[in-house]
């Protein structure tokens, strides 16, 4: 018999738009390889735990530049800039978690990618662990009064 643990994730996207529409997207993501590592590495030691989503989490719904040490979702403009949503662990179950960002446009924006990890750091613009990262299909434009729910389940198969 051969196991395989293997994680996989997919990441659902709201739109509410300011005029009451709601449009939804729904599409796989990739889970990046420095988070396949620390699964590995709290396999042959001893660990404080591996999660999508460690404290403390982004906490801002406005279009704010990502918090040094803070963890959650950020998304990235077509332009490259880099905002946190207000991050929560929606869910934690023995094989899936489920991470929700949310975020309010004050302006227009257009939105090409996320990604979601642990411990931004601003001197290098990036999270210390990326857990997972998505670029979308096609880009996401937001007007005032917009706001972007992003929710990223990731699921630990175990076969």
């Amino acid at each position: 018999m051969k196991d395989i643990v293997t994680p996989s994730g997919f990441v659902n996207i709201e739109i509410q738009r300011a005029n009451g529409s709601v449009e939804t997207i729904s599409e796989p993501n990739a889970i990046n390889q420095s988070i396949r590592n620390k699964l590995a590495t709290a396999l042959q030691t001893s660990t404080t735990g591996v999660s999508p989503l460690a404290s403390p989490v982004f906490d801002s719904t406005a279009f704010s530049t990502p918090t040094n040490g803070q963890s959650g979702i950020y998304i990235v403009s077509s332009g490259g800039t880099k905002y946190e949503m207000q991050t929560s662990l929606d869910t934690s179950g023995t094989l899936t978690f489920t991470t929700k960002g949310v975020v309010r446009a004050e302006a227009s924006y257009t939105i090409a990618s996320a990604k979601l990890g642990n411990n931004f750091q601003t001197s290098g613009s990036e999270f210390e662990t990326i857990v997972s990262t998505k670029t979308f299909s096609s880009a996401i434009s937001l007007v005032d009064g917009d706001q972007l729910t992003i929710t990223w389940q990731l699921t630990i198969a175990d076969n």
